[in-house]
């Protein structure tokens, strides 16, 4: 990654911490869901993109980065339940997330383990 690239990542980071915890503690409105479990499958793959930015941003930190996400999807379903009226704080949700953060830990381990070409 370029170093420019490089420094970018981590605030990009923090700025999609900053949306998701808007967008999670949002009123929502009722709607029809496009198939069965869509909420599940989002926070899935939103706690993925998180994961691998976070992964980016902050390769070092490894293990306490994924605990520290999945903290944060906890932390984040808590607060639904307490501040907001038309949302509940779900284990479903933070099932998913952690599904999100551990599919995505498997991605970056298979990465990791494939051989790198060489650069001439």
């Amino acid at each position: 990654m370029s170093n420019c690239l490089a420094r970018l990542v981590p605030p990009l980071f923090w700025l999609m911490i900053s949306l998701i915890t808007l967008f999670l503690l949002m009123e929502q409105s009722k709607s029809t869901p496009l198939f069965p479990y869509v909420d599940k499958v989002m926070h899935a793959l939103i706690f993925a993109i998180l994961t691998a930015l976070g992964y980016l941003a902050y390769a070092k930190q490894g293990k306490w980065l994924y605990l520290g996400i999945i903290t944060y999807g906890a932390i984040t379903e808590i607060l639904q339940g307490a501040y907001t009226q038309t949302r509940l704080a779900s284990i479903g949700d933070w099932l998913a997330d952690v599904v999100g953060v551990l599919l995505c830990v498997i991605l970056i381990n298979t990465l990791n383990r494939l051989p790198q070409p060489h650069v001439r």
